[in-house]
């Protein structure tokens, strides 16, 4: 089984350094083609994805899409009916979660990064004790209610694509989800805390290119980066190195270490739906990815946390028998040699209404 967790392409609020978290903010044109580069690059790669989740937010959604719709043009187009390949195969449905959408930041959505204002307080520090106070003023959510999110995807989602394929159901499983930074990053912490720490492995190219990795900071999402996986029952073969062999991959503490006795999915389980309650509040509030930022960053993790250790949900599933590869973290190839267009054209918002506008007047030449 493959997985990729995927960051949305460029938006106007990245472009301006705005805090977007739940605002609806939309694609630029750079975006658009970084998310259509990223769904020839699968097509090319014979990455054929059977799964797709994304955020409801249109940054992801439109991602995803435009990934999803890539495999379907090198499948020989849409059959004259966009609901399936040229073989009658089906187009895979985009599964939107409510739980995929980005980090609440209450109060500061929409609003620019504030700048330090002295030595030991931050800008952020400076204007929540500012405005904490003020008639309206809405917290940031709080980590654990993301938590809570992540955790409701992997059991409503995932782990049960993972017990079909291990019950040999689903053999060719490869999953994509479509998200946002702080998201991403607190869903690949709770897959963590559910694999055995032993059964991890990392590709030679990843700590090649990155040098040592930390397991529960793997650093940010750049748009439209991704993490690749793979998950296997047994052991992978083949893959780089150990991560148990290596110091620098221990877990930061003994509480972030799984509960190596939850319940495994080995056994069938009964998945019911997770308890989320309303999302909760803690501040400070993390800083803005810029245009090129993930908003996942390892900076922005540290400004997100509350005090709370990280641990497992009490009645979560382990994954004993499971194998994880790390493939990539934050990849980018299908980005390399490609070049915002110049003029400013990249930078202002994809319009979807002008892709058809080109596509008339080129129909009405070859007329």
């Amino acid at each position: 089984m493959k997985f990729y967790l995927i960051r949305h392409g460029e938006t106007v609020d990245n472009i301006v350094s705005l805090y977007a978290g739940v605002r609806d903010s939309a694609l630029t044109v750079h975006g658009i083609e970084q998310a259509r580069r990223l769904g020839d690059y699968f097509a090319k790669n014979d990455v054929k994805l059977t799964h797709i989740f994304a955020s409801p937010l249109q940054r992801a959604f439109k991602t995803a899409e435009a990934v999803r719709d890539a495999q379907v043009k090198l499948d020989g187009g849409s059959g004259g009916n966009g609901d399936g390949d040229r073989d009658g195969k089906a187009r895979v449905e985009i599964v939107k979660v409510p739980d995929l959408i980005e980090q609440d930041f209450g109060f500061y959505e929409g609003k620019s990064f504030f700048a330090r204002s002295g030595a030991k307080k931050s800008g952020r520090e400076g204007h929540y004790d500012k405005h904490r106070n003020d008639p309206g003023f809405v917290d940031v959510e709080s980590r654990e209610s993301m938590c809570q999110r992540a955790d409701a995807f992997l059991d409503q989602h995932l782990l049960p694509l993972m017990l079909a394929q291990s019950q040999g159901a689903d053999p060719e499983t490869t999953i994509a989800v479509v998200s946002h930074g702080m998201l991403l990053a607190s869903l690949w912490r709770r897959l963590l805390l559910r694999l055995p720490r032993k059964s991890l492995r990392i590709a030679p190219e990843v700590t090649t290119a990155r040098g040592p990795v930390v397991l529960e900071h793997l650093g940010g999402w750049s748009n439209t980066g991704y993490l690749e996986l793979e998950l296997m029952r047994g052991e992978v073969k083949g893959v780089g190195v150990a991560v148990a062999a290596q110091q620098t991959l221990q877990p930061a503490s003994e509480k972030d270490v799984p509960n190596t006795e939850l319940p495994t999915l080995a056994i069938p389980p009964s998945i019911a739906p997770a308890d989320v309650s309303a999302p909760t509040r803690s501040t400070p509030v993390p800083p803005p990815a810029a245009a090129e930022e993930a908003e996942g960053s390892s900076d922005s993790e540290i400004f997100a946390t509350s005090s709370t250790a990280l641990s497992a949900p009490s009645k979560a599933l382990s994954l004993a028998g499971w194998s994880t590869a790390i493939l990539a973290v934050d990849s980018k190839e299908h980005l390399v040699g490609f070049k915002r267009q110049r003029g400013g054209i990249g930078r202002i918002a994809h319009d979807e209404g002008q892709k058809k506008l080109d596509g008339f007047f080129k129909r009405q030449k070859k007329g």
